[in-house]
């Protein structure tokens, strides 16, 4: 049953994602004037359709994406009647075209602004980051922080704290009688005591506590693995109204840290596993789905947010199968003051597309093969 709910969650996300992005197309298309012959969720066979005007609105079988029709819109084999018509979109001027090519990004990224929106109201205005991200330089909001307890550590394999006889695991307290607040504070310390001998107040899971001397090495080392004691919170409290639009442009610039971190580890270990991992199809998404669905109904619509400026962003790509290729083509047409061929410009955009869904399908793939991962990541 639980895995049924999580399908039908999925399609529901799908659906309302692609009906978003299409609503967008469809809204540009009729205020300039362009005539749109088929709205429709899903591809396949038809389950339902309905007529209004010029415009066929269709639910289809496959609830996997969904597209609008426009006339004009990437067809060479239109009758010289069709090219002639006046809702036709390459009738339309350049600005014209590009702002209907650009329509689906726009309401996938007002769909994410309105969604974080109500999580952030519902959340008091906080978004928690980890402190790895405290130099990000947040758009309409400050970093709070928020100390939970004392410097978490692990003995390392070998070096000064572990010659010292100090605790597997514990917490740092002090170093040579200085009280230690946070991961900053603790690396300045060491460094300021590189190659010298420092007295380290330190306390076991167990609430055991001891001074251990401690050679700090050359390179400012104390020999253990530390965390973070603190929570930090992107806070919007005094950006309420804005909040949205803010958060938006700090999700953009967090993920990509996140990616950049992810692309340097791989470099520098050869391990492009979570690199891998981070780029995820439909099977990724059921376990995000399977995992937020638990944390009630605002968490839900935090998600969904995220994968609507996921959607934006991806679309925005020079792919000429994609919303970002069509405008790129249109912005040069209209540099160069010449419309690319009719024919060569389709060859291109069908070519791009399946390349496209063949590197969706080897994303499935690797999800399948690599599941178990997938499912370690939400537990």
């Amino acid at each position: 049953m639980s895995v049924i709910i999580n399908i039908l969650l999925l399609l529901v996300v799908i659906s309302v994602l692609t009906f978003i992005h299409e609503l967008g197309h469809f809204i540009a298309a009729k205020l300039v004037k362009a005539k749109v012959l088929e709205f429709s969720v899903g591809f396949g066979p038809k389950i339902y359709s309905k007529k209004k005007n010029e415009t066929d609105f269709s639910i289809r079988a496959l609830p996997f994406g969904g597209y609008v029709k426009i006339l004009g819109d990437g067809d060479p084999t239109e009758s010289k009647e069709n090219r002639k018509d006046k809702g036709n979109l390459k009738n339309k001027s350049k600005p014209a075209q590009m702002f209907v090519m650009l329509a689906g990004v726009t309401m996938n990224i007002l769909l994410a602004v309105g969604l974080y929106t109500l999580y952030l109201g519902n959340n008091n205005w906080q978004f928690a980051i980890g402190g790895e991200y405290d130099d990000i330089h947040p758009v309409g909001a400050v970093i709070v922080k928020e100390r939970v307890s004392d410097i978490p550590y692990m003995l390392a394999e070998d070096g000064g704290a572990k010659d010292s006889g100090m605790y597997e695991e514990g917490y740092i307290i002090s170093v040579n009688g200085e009280e230690i607040l946070d991961y900053d504070e603790l690396t300045n310390v060491l460094s300021s005591l590189k190659g010298k001998t420092a007295s380290v107040h330190a306390c076991d899971t167990d609430n055991n506590c001891d001074t251990f001397e401690v050679l700090i090495s050359e390179d400012g080392k104390l020999g253990v693995y530390t965390g973070y004691n603190y929570n930090s919170y992107l806070d919007y409290s005094k950006n309420k109204l804005f909040s949205g639009f803010s958060h938006s442009i700090n999700v953009v610039k967090l993920t990509g840290e996140a990616l950049s971190s992810l692309i340097s580890d791989a470099k520098k270990t050869g391990d492009y596993s979570e690199l891998s991992n981070a780029v995820s199809g439909p099977v990724g998404i059921y376990f995000i789905v399977d995992y937020f669905k638990t944390l009630g109904l605002i968490s839900f619509l935090g998600i969904l947010a995220d994968l609507s400026l996921s959607l934006a962003l991806i679309n925005i790509f020079p792919i000429p199968a994609l919303d970002g290729g069509r405008f790129f083509i249109l912005l040069i047409e209209s540099i160069v003051r010449k419309d690319l061929d009719e024919k060569v410009e389709a060859a291109i955009i069908n070519i791009s597309f399946i390349f496209l869904i063949l590197f969706i399908i080897l994303i499935m793939v690797k999800d399948i093969v690599n599941i178990n991962e997938l499912k370690s990541l939400f537990k």
